[in-house]
């Protein structure tokens, strides 16, 4: 009685312990520095699996540390179209968007709004209506294109 009385406890002490884990999702210097990363990447013509994989956790939570990133620069066409890169990665899978909240696109709605405001060319405008329109498309369920 005594040893299943112990066990028990120690089984929901491990329960509560790893329900009280926090995910690198949630570290705002981890989002950043993932962020930063996957734009140099990006920048450069490269794609890993890393930067893919943790940007398509963040979903909508990408947005802020785009726009932080973006801030402390002077925007050029490739700041934008490697921000529509991190956008569409981004979004990519929702299903794998670890908070449900993050699959909302708030934030990044915000940060399309900005590189429109702020691009000067046909070719650019057209390329974030089409950001614009595949994430709204691909959240209302009707299928996407975020992957060409």
């Amino acid at each position: 009685m005594k040893t299943t009385a112990i066990a028990l406890i120690v089984t929901l002490c491990s329960v509560v312990a790893v329900g009280q884990r926090k995910l690198a999702e949630d570290d705002p210097q981890w989002r950043r520095q993932t962020v930063e990363r996957a734009f140099h990447e990006v920048s450069a013509g490269l794609s890993t699996s890393w930067s893919e994989k943790y940007l398509a956790r963040l979903g909508d939570n990408a947005a802020p540390g785009i726009m932080s990133y973006l801030s402390s620069r002077q925007l050029t066409k490739q700041d934008t179209l490697t921000a529509l890169s991190l956008v569409r990665m981004s979004f990519a899978n929702p299903s794998l968007i670890r908070h449900a909240s993050n699959r909302d696109s708030k934030n990044t709605l915000v940060l399309l709004d900005y590189l429109n405001n702020r691009a000067n060319d046909a070719d650019t405008k057209s390329k974030i209506k089409s950001a614009r329109d595949d994430l709204k498309s691909q959240l209302l369920g009707t299928g996407s294109n975020m992957n060409k």
